[in-house]
């Protein structure tokens, strides 16, 4: 069947975001009549309509009904739940995505139902537990393969539960079941736990919500903090379509756990820091691995005294240290520690390369628990696999994928770096556990860290699977629960989205930023510090009017403030009120007359005023106070070539020229102060030492912009039109 149904599914969507639920209906009957529906969901329409009827009739009538509300939510979910249903009937025959691909297979199995495959489950596992009862020797391969089994159960339940929709009251009341089993293993019931979230992401289905947030309401910790993330994620992605009175209960429910505020701050907070790890991985890729590979040879021939690796890791190789110091590196290696220990994923960028393994060509394999008793990780490396994957599985450092992208590379790697490295996992192993042994509150940290490494878990799958293409994209865009309508009421009192805020401005993220910075500015009582961010924000993003707006809000209220007032001059210049942007920078330098980046600042203000008297005293100051940096060079020259005093600007101009940072302008002005002065060769070798910097073309547009100058200066139109004619002739 190929038929694109999405344009009238779009309009569905609409109309009930628009409250036309009649008009919803109608372009509901248009996509089932054009896929053919079965009769079930002809008649699922036909009762869809029917109570809207009742309901609509009895409203005109001015009846009293409490229960409208609850009514209409109920009929609005039902439609949105129809409609993903004949999307997803148009796409099952031909659909090249993997989702589609199971559902085919599924079809085509005698025993596909969730309920029965998890009731094989339970009779394979209670199987295994008797049969780890007798002799262990004697059961080793019985008990090996009925854990294979149970393995590949576990696979093809996640895939069903993944692409069943809409879930069935027995599909729901199984997995209620399943996952309040305490003989079940924690690994598979947290599997579970993913595949209902996998599938919520692909269509609004109201059971996948409740049972979410009956997870989150009681279980153990790692599954309420899993359940709390797959859920705050699921509704970012249907933050427009959550309806339905069940989920509405379990979502009320939610909100009276004590501890429920916090948990939705440290959920947003670690759904945000998501948009940071594209940037860490490019530190590391673009800036840190390339600073290290030129150091390679130096540490090659430092390691090269080192008698055997434990010699390497037995203390701090002080030569490493300066050749660090002296790099750079030391300052981007501490950063990215600071980013890591605050929560950041700085380890995508190393992991990204080891998901290539066969192991995550399966789905489930990317939310799978670590657990030692797998069968990847038991059939590996020997004897010393035990050891090895104990001090991986404990490994707070590490998501779950990432633990078995890890042990399966080890499996490559020499005996004797392989000794290394678990003795650097010990080492490291120690100094954490220190350090969570200092803590406060080691059960808010613990929470915390399960709900960030499921999140970077999620985050792999999601860029990195190699089908990922064919998936939801809930990282898309920066998530802000904020704006969920259920969620807003519990970011009342400002301070999750002042912490959200500021991450996002010292960070670099300015968009996001200032959307934060505007709902806090909204709800009243905003400080002067946070007009400036929100200004600094629009300015970043080329907003200028906007800033300048921000900016006079926050000098209204600190009046003092220079940093606002040094801003609000720039953001004047950007605009062209150069007179207003001066005022401002006179005012600020009468604060703080020794600040020589304001003189220069004042100085370039009264140049584009053409005051050139101003502007050179501004820039003789300057020259003063710091006679070793040549900032102050360039703009004296200028204007002394402006000002008609030749001899001194190319006295300048020389000095500028053996500066190692000479640019194309230099070498174009220093051609245009030899016009001046009648030297047209000397202007023409400087004229192609400009080209030879950019190209003929752009020296010659540049000649002409400046001709005015030129003509200024007493230069014959004549010969200023045959020396640029000569500069691309040898």
């Amino acid at each position: 069947m190929n038929l694109n149904l999405t344009p009238t599914y779009n309009l569905v969507r609409k109309a009930l975001e628009e409250h036309r639920y009649s008009l919803a209906l109608s372009h509901l009957s248009a996509m089932a009549m054009a896929v053919k529906a079965p009769w079930d969901i002809s008649r699922r329409i036909d009762t869809l309509r029917e109570s809207y009827g009742y309901l609509s009739r009895y409203a005109l009538d001015g009846a009293e009904d409490p229960e409208r509300k609850r009514v209409i939510d109920e009929i609005s979910s039902d439609i949105r739940c129809v409609a993903s249903s004949i999307i997803r009937l148009s796409l099952v025959d031909d659909s090249p995505r993997q989702y589609f691909s199971v559902l085919r297979y599924e079809a085509l199995q005698s025993d596909s139902s969730i309920s029965g495959l998890l009731d094989r489950y339970c009779e394979l596992t209670s199987k295994m537990g008797l049969a780890m009862l007798g002799n262990p020797f004697r059961n080793a391969s019985a008990t090996g393969s009925l854990r294979e089994d149970t393995e590949r159960l576990a696979d093809r339940i996640f895939n069903l539960v993944w692409a069943s929709y809409p879930l069935s009251m027995d599909d729901e009341s199984s997995l209620r079941a399943a996952l309040s089993d305490e003989t079940l293993p924690s690994w598979f019931k947290e599997l579970l736990l993913s595949a209902v979230f996998l599938g919520a992401l692909e269509y609004y289905d109201e059971r996948r919500f409740v049972l979410m947030g009956e997870l989150y309401l009681g279980s153990y910790p790692a599954m309420e903090v899993k359940a709390l993330g797959a859920l705050m994620l699921s509704m970012w992605m249907h933050r427009k379509s959550l309806s339905g009175r069940r989920f509405r209960s379990v979502f009320e429910s939610m909100a009276e756990k004590p501890s429920w505020k916090a948990d939705l701050k440290m959920a947003f907070m670690e759904l945000v820091r998501t948009r940071d790890t594209e940037r860490i991985s490019r530190t590391l890729n673009d800036e840190v691995l390339p600073q290290m590979m030129k150091m390679r040879p130096d540490i090659e021939k430092s390691m090269s005294k080192a008698e055997s690796p434990e010699e390497l890791l037995a203390d701090e190789n002080p030569e490493w240290a300066e050749m660090f110091e002296k790099s750079g590196l030391a300052d981007k290696l501490k950063e990215l520690n600071d980013i890591q220990a605050d929560g950041g994923d700085v380890m995508m960028s190393t992991f990204a390369h080891l998901k290539s393994f066969p192991f995550f060509s399966s789905v489930s394999n990317w939310f799978l628990p670590f657990y030692l008793d797998n069968t990847s990780v038991s059939s590996l490396l020997g004897d010393s696999a035990g050891d090895i994957g104990e001090l991986i599985n404990l490994s707070p450092m590490m998501c779950d994928s990432d633990k078995y992208s890890i042990l399966l590379s080890l499996e490559r790697i020499p005996s004797s770096q392989r000794r290394m490295m678990l003795q650097q996992f010990k080492v490291s192993e120690v100094n954490l556990a220190e350090l969570h042994n200092s803590e406060l509150n080691p059960e808010l940290r613990s929470r915390r860290n399960i709900l960030n490494k499921y999140v970077q878990d999620l985050y792999r799958f999601f860029r990195l699977y190699r089908r990922c293409g064919e998936f939801p994209k809930p990282f898309a865009s920066p998530v802000n629960l904020a704006a969920i309508p259920m969620l807003e009421p519990y970011f009342d009192d400002n301070d999750a989205l002042t912490v959200v805020a500021e991450f996002y401005f010292k960070r670099g993220y300015y968009n996001e930023a200032l959307e934060l910075f505007d709902t806090l500015i909204t709800r009243g009582a905003p400080t002067a510090q946070m007009y400036q961010k929100a200004g600094y924000c629009l300015q970043q993003t080329g907003r200028i009017e906007d800033a300048v707006d921000m900016y006079s809000k926050s000098e209204f209220l600190r009046p003092d403030s220079l940093w606002t007032l040094r801003r609000m001059a720039q953001c004047y210049r950007q605009l062209g009120d150069v007179r207003r942007a001066l005022d401002y920078y006179l005012r600020v330098a009468a604060a703080k007359p020794d600040d020589m980046g304001v003189a220069l600042s004042t100085g370039h203000c009264y140049l584009e005023l053409g005051d050139y008297a101003g502007a050179l005293k501004q820039y003789f100051k300057v020259e003063f106070h710091t006679p070793d940096s040549s900032k102050a060079l360039r703009p004296i020259a200028w204007c002394l070539f402006l000002t008609g005093d030749y001899n001194r600007s190319l006295d300048y101009y020389q000095r500028l020229l053996q500066t190692p940072d000479v640019s194309m302008t230099d070498c174009l002005n220093v051609g245009h102060l030899y016009m001046a002065m009648a030297r047209y060769k000397d202007a023409l070798e400087y004229y192609r030492l400009a080209a030879d910097k950019s190209d003929v073309q752009e020296v010659w547009s540049k000649i002409q912009t400046d001709r005015a100058h030129l003509l200024h200066a007493g230069v014959d139109t004549d010969m200023i039109d045959i020396v640029a004619d000569a500069i691309e002739r040898t």
